[in-house]
């Protein structure tokens, strides 16, 4: 099966201001994000899939699920840092994640949760690592976020500030790095109740407002 390739993010024409608002949070995730708050058909979705072809390889932690940067040992989870102390950790280079949040994500599938399979299968209590883990030291993609539920845009601001996920459910006590860059993008013809649900989206970052490039004036039409 031959893989999907995105389309080029220096394609994308008449958008200029949200990608350079894309280009600036990959390269300081620190300012806290983008939301790209616009018209339909203006190639936010797709500018933001196309941004993982830009970016480099980075050092991963061999085996870890949670692609932790080897270089930086307070950042580490519990797992690697209990490897790192019987010896060097195996290292391998990897994509950048950028990583979608469907709408109809639970918390479950977003914090991670108990894994069921190997609880029924082995009686053994494991911990199943969901979306956030997918996009430590990446990116998070948000498609139609203004139509988010409140307490997953709570979460997902909480973990963005602290940079760690913790998750204490069913018995399980985990806590594990997520640090990611929050990108999100809404429709304003949703009217006012898209407005609204936008509004606690703020902190997480400013952006840009795509708007359609005007049909070109193609003059007056022969007699």
């Amino acid at each position: 099966m031959s893989q999907r390739v995105p389309f080029p993010f220096s394609a994308i024409v008449g958008q200029d201001e949200m990608k350079l608002a894309i280009l600036v949070a990959a390269v300081d995730p620190g300012i806290g994000g983008v939301l790209a708050f616009g018209d339909r058909g203006t190639g936010k979705s797709t500018a933001i899939r196309a941004l993982a072809a830009l970016l480099p390889d980075i050092p991963v932690v061999e085996g870890c699920p949670y692609r932790c940067d080897p270089a930086d040992a307070r950042a580490l989870c519990d797992d690697c840092r209990a490897r790192q102390a019987k010896g060097p950790l195996r290292t391998r280079m990897a994509p950048v994640p950028v990583v979608d949040l469907p709408l109809g994500a639970t918390e479950d599938r977003v914090v991670g949760a108990l894994d069921i399979q190997r609880a029924l299968a082995d009686g053994e209590k494991a911990f199943e690592p969901g979306l956030l883990a997918r996009a430590n030291r990446g990116f998070l993609y948000i498609d139609e976020a203004n139509l988010l539920e409140d307490h997953l845009v709570d979460l997902l601001l909480d973990v963005a500030a602290s940079g760690e996920n913790v998750v204490e459910r069913e018995g399980l006590s985990i806590r594990h790095p997520a640090r990611f860059v929050l990108v999100g993008s809404g429709n304003p013809e949703e009217g006012e109740a898209a407005a609204a649900a936008a509004r606690p989206l703020r902190p997480f970052g400013r952006g840009p407002h795509p708007r359609r490039p005007a049909e070109p004036d193609r003059g007056d039409p022969p007699p």
